[in-house]
């Protein structure tokens, strides 16, 4: 019997617990990280080095493939392109707008408060 704090692998690669806490952040405009990366004068390759991951995942950030990345990779990225984390992506938590539910109807919070 595993306990729920033990990681296993599963053969190879990053532990099955990890990818359950992580966080993620979508990419709000994949042209703005490529401007951010060229005014700083980095290339795909050196920027990759800095944030610790690889090109490829660059590459996909710029050309909008990857539509998502880690919530450490966006703040590293962010730090090394000296930008603000809101300019180049969003966060899905703070984004949600929840809505509060009465007996007979669904409300917006902005139209329950007027």
């Amino acid at each position: 019997m595993y306990l729920i704090t033990q990681r296993r692998t599963y053969g190879y690669g990053r532990p099955k617990i990890r990818y359950q806490r992580e966080a993620w952040m979508l990419v709000k405009d994949p042209a703005a990280i490529r401007r951010a990366r060229k005014a700083r004068g980095f290339s795909q390759r050196d920027l990759a080095a800095l944030c610790k991951c690889t090109q490829a995942a660059i590459s996909a950030l710029e050309t909008g493939t990857m539509k998502s990345c880690s919530a450490d990779l966006a703040k590293i990225l962010c730090r090394r392109v000296e930008r603000d984390l809101e300019d180049l992506f969003i966060d899905p938590k703070v984004e949600a707008v929840p809505t509060m539910t009465s007996g007979t109807r669904t409300v917006s919070p902005a139209k329950a408060v007027a």
